[in-house]
């Protein structure tokens, strides 16, 4: 039994990781921390939690907690993630892991140096439709890829976050969805080589809000983003084309379900899912947090790889930085 603590009680633990731990038998939350006594004394009574801390370095000190859970606010990543590792405890910490790529190797190196496991949350890749297309591809199924197009569009006015901290950032929405966007293309195709093309507006709040992107990946394969925070219907779609057809996924929508579409035909894959998949839908619960949590738990055991190593968290936080640096001259 994986006996984990978490630190941070806000929406993405409540709406999403809490969730997940329920649902692996082999882990269990055994204390909770956040600074806002009663959040935190909300979630610790929902969760089943032993023992809940206003200081997560107190948490820190209760020897029970084997691993942490870090659902913070991401300027608060790396310090949290270095005093986890410091105390000899396992890290599954929210995406982007850093800041800088200094500092992901700075903790790459710590948990070397300790022992421990440190994996970012890179969700969407553990959803069993991507799984399954990646394989295809691999495989040859759409010959030699020449285009990766993404969509994220989601609505922050409905995800009602706890806090505001996304808000607060001049850099907004980019730290928030292209994690998600860069993790994938990494997975499917390798690092980004160059940005290509970036525009960011303000439609509803006071920073970025919606974004058009265009890199250069390994290879000179292209990549293509739009990503938003006013749409009011949720959707991630990838669609990866190839000289001989394409696939087509929308990872939040249809988790066990896509499409190979070739000259010939049009293909439909199920992989499950039906009137679970609905339901889980309408519950909010996405296969892919429970799926990671399996994962932190195989690579802890040893039995399995980082689907993303912390090198390669350190090259997609490079090129969110990259894109940070040159937004000021990119509004319209």
């Amino acid at each position: 039994m994986l006996r984990l603590g978490l630190i941070g009680c806000g929406k993405v633990a409540t709406m999403f990781h809490l969730k997940a731990i329920r649902e692996v038998e082999e882990i269990s939350l055994v204390a909770v921390s956040d600074i806002d006594a009663e959040r935190m004394e909300e979630v610790r009574r929902a969760s089943g939690a032993k023992r809940g801390y206003l200081n997560y370095l107190e948490m820190l000190e209760d020897p029970e907690v084997q691993g942490v859970v870090v659902c913070t606010p991401p300027r608060l990543h790396r310090e949290m993630v270095l005093n986890t590792v410091e105390g000899g405890k396992h890290v599954l910490c929210e995406k982007p892991l850093a800041r800088t790529r200094e500092g992901c190797f700075e903790i790459k190196r710590a948990s070397e140096e300790r022992g421990v496991v440190v994996l970012p949350v890179h969700n969407y890749l553990f959803t069993p439709a991507l799984s399954s297309a990646r394989s295809l591809i691999r495989q040859g199924s759409i010959g030699r890829i020449n285009l990766l197009r993404m969509r994220f569009e989601n609505s922050l006015g409905t995800y009602r976050p706890r806090t505001d901290f996304r808000l607060r950032e001049p850099f907004g929405i980019i730290e928030d969805l292209l994690p998600h966007v860069l993790s994938i293309s990494q997975w499917i195709v390798g690092g980004v080589e160059e940005i290509a093309d970036l525009r960011v507006w303000r439609k509803k709040y006071p920073v970025p809000d919606n974004a058009s992107l265009k890199f250069t990946l390994k290879d000179d394969i292209p990549l293509e983003a739009t990503l938003s925070w006013t749409k009011l219907i949720p959707t991630f779609r990838v669609e990866v084309w190839g000289e001989g057809g394409r696939m087509e996924l929308d990872l939040m929508r249809s988790p066990h379900s896509f499409k190979l579409v070739s000259e010939e035909r049009e293909t439909k894959i199920r992989l499950g899912g039906g009137l679970r998949e609905y339901l889980d839908l309408v519950r909010l619960r996405h296969p892919s947090f429970r799926n990671q949590y399996l994962h932190f738990l195989k690579v802890i055991k040893g039995e399995a790889e980082p689907v993303i190593s912390l090198e390669e968290e350190a090259e997609i936080v490079r090129t969110i930085g990259e894109v940070v640096s040159i937004l000021p001259d990119k509004y319209s």
